[in-house]
């Protein structure tokens, strides 16, 4: 990469990162609007964040689709490869519709059989659970049209719709709570919020043939659509099992404890993540050249320094974030002794982000790969389960208030976190070791020609 290329490479993330960071800001500031005065009840509010992270449990297929779509959208060098971009666009628009309503006949089907569904699940207000269902239908479109603005290098507009979806989200929440609403006025700020940036999103790449049609080959497709769905969609459950784990097991008195904790590092899985967006697209179009590995280093690096140097900093003063976001509800900072865990636990996720990035604009994620992954997720999910009549038992026998996090709901979460870290290590050293081999493998076909 020459010294030109090196300064894009970080102008063009600066701007990314400067975007999520404003859109981060807005999103943040949705939870100091939402704990503050006249905003949510902690149980509602504890409702609210384990909606969210289900929001992106449905999204799964969106970061496949994104990734897909900026692919071939960075490949797509001329007229005929942009009417087949556009042919893949069109058939991903169709299935994320038929995903959708299968998701909607799915969640009739339960509540019809399952008079407790909602109150298993604390939820007081199904109306939060149909918003919810609404904004993964939008968060499943929003990545085909951001995944080619992300193939184009157009990190311009790419950044302006973070920042509109933060600054809609934040706007429209606000007035909620002014309204009076809980989780499902808070549901309804994140869809109009998401509707802002689709629609900012759909209007930037208005000049491609919408209107022409291109027959499309469905196996291959196929097999290049599943490993960018699996690899992606892995680390939206290593990344959100644990919240929904904590709804579901611990009493409402006390999961909004462990909220702030998952809040924290949702800021700073988006801070850290704009390099591993700027490296996708110069990995696709730079096969087999320097440029790309630059790219990834560069990449890599500046995500490992990001991430240390936030969790020296929150080991040091661990209620920094709690007082930044939840200064008008001091409840929350009780939450300061999980955070260094949870940070440090995050770490090997970050980094395995940009790994797993890497695979997958070089194409190097394959079947038995993928599988490996799932084995993974599977097993982190396992582990919680498996460990669930234990954390109950350490917290079923001791008073707790909505207003103080107990000893041993403490002790409870930090399993949880520990848990949580140990697999992301796993992940991290799995995905290292497919790194390896691929790189072995290129290198030994170099050699054999």
């Amino acid at each position: 990469m020459t010294e030109e290329n090196k300064v894009t490479f970080f102008r063009q993330s600066g701007w990314v990162a400067l975007a999520t960071v404003l859109g981060g800001v807005f999103l943040t500031a949705v939870h100091i609007v939402v704990t503050g005065p006249g905003g949510m009840e902690e149980t509602e509010y504890s409702t609210f964040v384990t909606l969210l992270r289900v929001q992106l449990l449905i999204s799964i297929p969106a970061a496949g689709i994104q990734t897909l779509l900026a692919r071939q959208s960075a490949a797509a060098n001329s007229p005929e490869e942009v009417r087949k971009l556009m042919a893949t666009f069109r058939r991903v628009v169709f299935f994320v519709l038929i995903l959708w309503l299968g998701l909607v006949a799915t969640l009739c089907i339960i509540q019809s059989g399952n008079d407790q569904f909602y109150e298993h699940w604390k939820v007081s207000n199904a109306v939060s659970v149909w918003l919810t269902l609404a904004v993964g239908l939008v968060s499943l479109l929003l990545p085909t049209a951001r995944g080619i603005l992300m193939g184009r290098q157009d990190f311009k507009n790419l950044g302006w719709s973070i920042v509109i979806d933060g600054v809609g989200r934040f706007a429209a929440v606000m007035a909620a709570m002014f309204l009076g609403y809980q989780a499902a006025g808070g549901m309804a700020g994140v869809l109009i919020g998401l509707l802002c940036s689709l629609a900012l999103s759909f209007y930037c790449i208005r000049d491609l043939p919408w209107r022409t049609n291109e027959t499309l080959n469905w196996l291959p497709w196929l097999k290049q659509a599943l490993p960018l769905a699996i690899g992606p969609g892995v680390l939206v459950i290593m990344f959100s099992a644990d919240v929904l784990f904590v709804q579901e097991t611990f009493p409402d008195t006390q999961t909004h404890f462990y909220m702030p904790v998952a809040t924290v590092g949702l800021a700073l899985f988006m801070f850290v993540t704009p390099m591993g967006m700027v490296m996708f697209p110069k990995l696709v179009s730079s096969q087999g050249g320097g440029k790309g590995n630059a790219a990834l280093r560069y990449a890599f690096t500046g995500t490992f320094i990001l991430g240390s140097l936030a969790f020296v900093i929150l080991l040091l003063i661990p209620k920094l974030p709690l007082w930044i976001i939840y200064f008008k509800s001091p409840v929350y900072w009780q939450s300061s002794p999980l955070i260094p865990w949870y940070i440090a636990s995050l770490f090997p996720l970050l980094l395995a982000n940009v790994i797993i990035g890497n695979l997958l604009a070089k194409e190097r994620l394959d079947g038995w790969k993928c599988a490996v992954l799932l084995l993974l997720a599977a097993g982190y999910v396992f582990a919680l389960v498996n460990q669930r009549q234990q954390l109950m038992a350490m917290t079923n026998n001791v008073a707790m208030a909505k207003n103080e996090l107990a000893s041993a709901t403490k002790d409870a979460f930090q399993r949880v976190i520990i848990t949580f870290g140990a697999f992301n290590l796993a992940f991290l050293t799995v995905a290292g070791l497919f790194t390896w081999l691929s790189q072995r493998s290129a290198t030994d076909a170099e050699e054999a020609h």
